[in-house]
């Protein structure tokens, strides 16, 4: 069997406020600043075996904030930042739109998760997302995996708003390097079926 046939477990990474400081629509490649733990917690996922997608909603376009070439800048400087840093990506995935807009891809619905699942040969069942929003673990729920909430970025407002839902978080932690060690200790759990004879 081939390589391209063998799915892979991803982590889908939020961006702002979970690998990088959140600036409130940052529109300028100066503003990219991550965070200390994210570039190592990275590496640890990947070689844990996990591909790293980072999936972002960036509703600046639609409202003018800043443009798409903007964004393409932001995200050269970002990945650009994670290189140095010894780490890497393994793809990027944004939303443009609004919630009026009412399209398939804005977090919490999973079009940039089906879209990296053609790219990439994704196994979902397996896979994680991380954010720092209950959107981020809404999209973990919503594709049939499980999300993480961080409490860097905005996650610390956005506990209050976990006690509102129905669905919450597969765990709540500090920052994505905690995230990163729930998510690996937590795929490694085996369900043994015991069957009588």
């Amino acid at each position: 069997m081939g390589t391209r046939n063998i799915k892979m477990p991803a982590v889908f990474l939020d961006r702002d406020g979970t690998v990088i400081f959140d600036k409130n629509y940052l529109s300028s490649p100066k503003q990219v600043k991550l965070y200390s733990f994210a570039a190592q917690s990275i590496s640890k996922l990947r070689a844990a075996g996990f591909k790293i997608i980072i999936v972002t909603n960036q509703s600046g376009i639609s409202r003018g904030l800043f443009t798409e070439k903007d964004l393409e800048k932001i995200n050269k400087r970002f990945i650009s930042l994670l290189k140095a840093a010894g780490s890497r990506i393994d793809g990027l995935y944004y939303c443009p739109h609004i919630d009026s807009d009412d399209c398939c891809c804005r977090k919490p619905k999973i079009g940039m998760i089906l879209q990296s699942v053609k790219d990439f040969n994704i196994d979902i069942a397996k896979s994680y997302t991380i954010g720092d929003s209950v959107r981020d673990y809404m999209l973990g729920f919503n594709m049939g995996g499980k999300g993480v909430l961080v409490l860097t970025g905005h996650g610390k407002e956005q506990k209050n708003e976990v006690v509102k839902q129905k669905i919450k978080p597969a765990a709540i932690c500090k920052t994505l390097r905690q995230a990163a060690n729930f998510v690996i200790k937590d795929a490694k759990k085996i369900t043994i079926t015991y069957l009588d004879n």
